[in-house]
């Protein structure tokens, strides 16, 4: 059995309360806001106006008119100017963000004063005020934040402002979990519904086998055509390396890549909770 890693990690928070709270955050987020139950909470991303991603965050309902957003450190921008820019007439008050840390856990149910499920599947996150203290409380020694890494590279989540840019499409980076399809509208649903329903997107955030360690920002051949660009970098517990990269639609899972200096690689595909760590 794989032991628990405990690592106090970075976040942001903001809070939205008021009245209008719900209808604000309803209007702009791509989550369901209004299905979230009091104690409860949703993955959800801002997009802009054109549907590209802007940030992710987790959204805890903590009352009828009181929202806590657990939000992406940086680089990832936190979206509340986009919150804010649309925040005119509504009852209510948007406040942060804060600087904050948080406990993230693997194979452990903490409590907390907000726990929510971490982005990296298996993962929890927990907002209490002392992380090291509850970390000593369960037994649990501290890792480093590196330490996250191979465990969201391996599952193949996107970290907002590396592996995805200022024109990344939700469908690209496999966000599409923090989207509901079945709500109203909100800010940049037009791009995503209709690639939804009626197209696809030409890239997709794939995960890569390597024979060995390339950069970040390493362009990536499959054959003779670009295949795309490596964007996070780790090496796994066998010694293999595995990289993040958004490829070319027309690139298919098992195909060889190649970077500059000789590297070879495979496409593994795109997220998956069970990933491990294959040589190519």
């Amino acid at each position: 059995m794989t032991p628990p890693v405990a690592v106090i990690a970075p976040r942001r928070i903001a809070w939205v309360e008021g009245p209008d709270a719900e209808v604000l955050l309803n209007g702009l987020l791509t989550a369901d806001i209004a299905a979230i139950r009091p104690d409860e909470g949703a993955p959800s991303l801002i997009l802009n106006a054109k549907g590209h991603v802007v940030a992710r965050m987790y959204v805890h309902r903590d009352g009828p008119e009181a929202f806590t957003l657990l939000l992406d450190p940086p680089p990832a921008p936190d979206g509340m100017a986009v919150i804010t820019a649309h925040h005119v007439s509504e009852r209510a008050d948007v406040i942060g963000p804060e600087a904050v840390d948080v406990l993230v856990v693997t194979g452990v149910a903490p409590v907390g004063d907000i726990v929510v499920p971490g982005a990296i599947p298996g993962t929890t996150e927990v907002l209490v005020d002392d992380p090291a203290a509850l970390a000593r409380s369960l037994g649990l020694d501290l890792s480093p934040l590196s330490a996250l890494e191979p465990l969201r590279v391996a599952a193949g989540i996107p970290a907002i402002g590396v592996d995805t840019g200022a024109r990344t499409l939700v469908q690209e980076a496999g966000l599409t979990d923090a989207v509901s399809f079945d709500k109203g509208c909100y800010l940049g649903q037009e791009t995503v519904a209709r690639l939804h329903y009626r197209g696809h997107a030409n890239r997709r955030l794939c995960r890569i086998a390597l024979a060995g360690a390339i950069a970040p920002g390493t362009d990536l051949v499959s054959g003779d055509v670009a295949a795309g660009t490596a964007t996070s970098v780790v090496e796994g517990p066998d010694g293999g390396w595995l990289a993040l990269a958004m490829v070319r639609r027309e690139v298919p899972d098992g195909a060889e890549v190649q970077a500059p200096d000789g590297t070879t690689g495979r496409v593994l595909g795109a997220a998956t909770s069970s990933a491990t760590f294959v040589a190519s």
